[in-house]
């Protein structure tokens, strides 16, 4: 056994929160990163857009890819799907080709059977290539904390109003602390094999949208007042602003997903066994060990040769091993 140096991680979308959140957590474990975003700067950085052809060396020297980037700014069906979609699987495909060992896949809760929303459906087609090129495929809940972007972003924004208008406030998140996300997803690049089924990542008690945004408000010292509203009515009316091109913060698509949620976290028990507990919402955040028995640091990156999996588990060469 020899011991290699430490591994690099590729992040599509390392500008944004979550790829953000990632890149943090790696480089504080020793790993190299390199960001793949639209406009780089310095050698740790390269060029890459979900609606190009990516460059053939784009993955060179890439030990694990972790795919962040998703174009929210396109509405229609056919551009989601010719951006997003087919973008995501060009990359999946150079992936293959660059012997990139692992390759996690940003989805979503709202990837579920039965969703109607655009951005689910386009998830799940995502999650189905993904599982066609031997990606893992992880579905964060709200992911909220200190630097909270994204839907959580909005909704602590939306949080600073004396008063809030909040949709579908009977409905219902599966939320995700942003620091057990990143220990998840540090954990599932150093697992020995996964899955090849979609991974929840969230905890998986369900939290009243109503009472997000009370705590929300809470945290930013406010006393807020809520007017609950039909979502139906807001639905529509985002759908005619969005006609109109006039930008907003909320996409009438985002509704859908608020008003109806996924029931219920898919396959949470990986989390378990890689000795990940998310903490509830709300729950105090206290000093944490980041590594458990059933974990590896992600700076002990050692190669062990090939290892083959079962038809169902996903098994890669040159294993970060487990203690």
């Amino acid at each position: 056994m020899r011991t290699s140096p430490a591994p690099t991680v590729a992040i599509t979308g390392a500008s944004g929160y979550l790829g953000g959140v990632i890149r943090e957590r790696v480089s504080r474990a020793g790993w190299q990163t390199v960001d793949l975003v639209r406009t780089p700067s310095g050698n740790l950085s390269r060029r890459y857009h979900l609606d190009e052809e990516p460059a053939p060396d784009l993955l060179a020297g890439v030990d694990v890819l972790v795919h962040c980037a998703y174009d929210m700014t396109v509405t229609r069906p056919s551009e989601i799907w010719r951006v997003n979609v087919e973008g995501t699987r060009r990359l999946l495909e150079l992936a293959s080709c660059s012997n990139v060992r692992r390759t996690v896949v940003l989805s979503s809760m709202s990837a579920f059977e039965g969703t109607i929303q655009l951005y689910g459906l386009s998830k799940l087609a995502i999650e189905r290539d993904a599982k066609r090129f031997g990606a893992v495929s992880v579905r964060p809940g709200l992911v909220y904390g200190p630097r909270a972007g994204g839907m959580a972003g909005a909704l602590a924004a939306l949080a600073k109003l004396p008063v809030i208008p909040v949709i579908a406030s009977r409905s219902y998140q599966f939320t995700i602390h942003e620091d057990d996300f990143a220990d998840s997803i540090a954990a599932l690049l150093t697992a020995e094999a996964i899955t090849s089924d979609p991974i929840g990542i969230a905890n998986p008690h369900p939290v009243r949208f109503r009472r997000i945004v009370e705590d929300l408000a809470h945290q930013a010292g406010r006393r807020c007042r809520i007017v609950p509203l039909n979502w139906h009515l807001v639905h529509v009316a985002l759908q005619l602003c969005e006609q109109l091109h006039v930008s907003l913060p909320f996409r009438a698509d985002s509704v859908l997903g608020l008003a109806n949620p996924a029931p219920v976290v898919a396959n949470v028990d990986v989390l378990d066994e890689l000795g990940i507990e998310p903490r509830r919402f709300g729950q105090p955040v206290f000093p944490r060990q980041p590594f458990t028995r059933r974990q590896i640091p992600l700076d002990r990156y050692q190669e062990d040769g090939d290892q083959e999996g079962s038809s169902s588990m996903i098994s890669r060469r040159g294993q970060w091993l487990r203690r």
